[in-house]
C-alpha cells in the first residue's frame, strides 16, 4: 500500500531530475511554468479531443454540474456561453492517465512540498465573445509569507492558445502577495504586468493556485478547449469528492497510484462535502463578509 507521495513517485519513476533546476526556479519565482506536450498527450491528443467533443454534445446543459447539482435547473448552463464538463475520469479512463504525467506531478510537489492529492479534472471552452474574467486566485490567500501554498492548477490546451481565442492572463510573481487581489488592484481591469499563455496544442501550463490570473475573451471564436487538473495538499478538500463521485466500476479499473492520487481508498481521508471551491468568498459583497466566512 502506498503511504506517501514519494512512494507513488518511485512507481512512476519521478525523481529530483524530472524537472530541471531552471524549471523549478521559474515556477517558484514566477508562479507558473509552461510544459511541452508529454509523450502521452502527444500520442493521444486527437483521441482526447474526439471524446471531449462527444461529451459536450451528449451532456449539453448538464455538463459541469457534478458536485453542484443542487444549483442546477433545466436548461441552465454551468457557465453561460461556455462548454463545461466535470468528473472526466468517470466519463473515460483515458482521462485518468492525465493525472500520471510525471512533469505535472513533479511541479505540483515542488509547490506543495508535501503529500499531494488530485482535487479535480474538468473542462472549459468559452464561445465567441465570451470568457473574460476578473483577476482572481483559485485558493484562499495566504495570511503570511511563511504559510505553505495550497497547490496548483494545470491547463492542458487541446487547441493552440492565442490572443485571439482568449489565452489565459497571468500576473507573474503575484503568488507571493498576501491577501486578495482586489486589495491591490482593480481586478476587472487589464494589468500592465500581465502575460498571456500563448501555447501550442498539447502544452500544459502549471500555475500556483495563489497566482493571480483570469480568462480572456474569445475574440475569434476558434476553439480554446482546456482540461484543468487541480492538485492540492493532501489534507485539503477536493474540488470534487471522488470517493463519492467515482463509480465502483471506475474505481476498480484504476491502478494503485491513481487510487492514491485521487484519495479514494478506504484508508484515505473522508470528505464530507460534495465539492469545495472558493466561489463563496468571491460571492461575498463586502470584505467583512469574507472575514466572517474565514472565521467559520
Amino acid at each position: 500500500m502506498i503511504k506517501s507521495t514519494l512512494e507513488a513517485f518511485k512507481d512512476l519513476k519521478i525523481n529530483k531530475n524530472t524537472l530541471s533546476i531552471d524549471q523549478k526556479k521559474f515556477l517558484n519565482s514566477q508562479g507558473y511554468l509552461i510544459l511541452k506536450p508529454s509523450k502521452f498527450v502527444s500520442k493521444n491528443l486527437k483521441k482526447i479531443s474526439k471524446i471531449i467533443n462527444k461529451l459536450i454534445i451528449s451532456e449539453g446543459d448538464k455538463g459541469g454540474w457534478e458536485g453542484k447539482e443542487k444549483f442546477y435547473k433545466s436548461g441552465k448552463k454551468f457557465e453561460t456561453n461556455c462548454d463545461r464538463l466535470g468528473n472526466l475520469i468517470e466519463k473515460n479512463l483515458i482521462f485518468g492517465k492525465l493525472i500520471l504525467i510525471p512533469e505535472v506531478l513533479a511541479a505540483a510537489y515542488e509547490v506543495i512540498r508535501g503529500n499531494i492529492k488530485v482535487g479535480g479534472l474538468n473542462f472549459r471552452n468559452p464561445h465567441a465573445g465570451y470568457g473574460e474574467q476578473s483577476i482572481h486566485v483559485d485558493a484562499l490567500p495566504r495570511k503570511s509569507k511563511n504559510e505553505r501554498f495550497h497547490g496548483v492548477v494545470c491547463f492542458l490546451s487541446l487547441d493552440d492558445s492565442t490572443i485571439n481565442n482568449g489565452a489565459t492572463r497571468i500576473i507573474p510573481r503575484s503568488h507571493k502577495k498576501i491577501g486578495w487581489p482586489d486589495e491591490y488592484i482593480k481586478t476587472e481591469k487589464r494589468q500592465k504586468n500581465e502575460i498571456r499563455t500563448i501555447v501550442k496544442a498539447g502544452s500544459i501550463v502549471v500555475m500556483n493556485l495563489n497566482t493571480w490570473h483570469a480568462g480572456a475573451k474569445n475574440i475569434s471564436g476558434k476553439k480554446r478547449r482546456t482540461i484543468f487538473i487541480q492538485i492540492k495538499r493532501r489534507n485539503e478538500d477536493q474540488l470534487l469528492n471522488y470517493k463519492k463521485y467515482l463509480s465502483k466500476k471506475t474505481k476498480k479499473n484504476l491502478d494503485e497510484v491513481q487510487s492514491y492520487l485521487l484519495g479514494i481508498r478506504n484508508e484515505d481521508r473522508h470528505q464530507l462535502i460534495d465539492s469545495y471551491s472558493i466561489g463563496q468568498y468571491y460571492r461575498a459583497k463586502f470584505k467583512k463578509d469574507r472575514n466572517a466566512v474565514n472565521s467559520k
